[in-house]
């Protein structure tokens, strides 16, 4: 697992580093810079609306007396979200705005959970729930 990080945060790197040259070396350093910070600041404002609205919808299904399950959610993946967008770079834009999308982000997150139900259902994961 942790070879396969490396893996992709190096190559990754790598990638971003191949697109921002390449992208300055048809446009220009300048519209490249000035993209990177549009990204992060539009990035940066959905995200903060969104995170707003988690939280709204945490306090709603609390005083409702549900579990703020879907709003837990959201606020996970926009944490995700967020390096993704503030890192320059196009690569890592496109991952933030793509976690930005809330259809996708459920997507993800139901794939994740099948695949978590699945490896405890195979015995290759162990959950302990410890109750105060």
């Amino acid at each position: 697992m942790a070879a396969a990080f490396l893996f992709v945060f190096v190559t990754g790197g790598l990638a971003e580093l191949y697109v921002l040259i390449a992208a300055g070396g048809a446009f220009g350093a300048g519209p490249v810079v000035l993209a990177c910070l549009a990204t992060a600041l539009i990035g940066g404002a959905i995200l903060r609306f969104q995170g707003f609205a988690a939280v709204r919808q945490a306090q709603a299904d609390v005083e409702a007396g549900n579990p703020p399950v879907a709003a837990a959610v959201d606020g996970v993946f926009l944490l995700i979200a967020a390096p993704f967008l503030l890192t320059p770079g196009f690569l890592t834009d496109i991952a933030g705005f793509l976690l930005l999308i809330p259809p996708l982000r459920r997507a993800i997150a139901r794939a994740a959970l099948k695949r978590l139900r699945r490896s405890i259902d195979e015995g290759r994961t162990t959950v302990i729930v410890r109750r105060p």
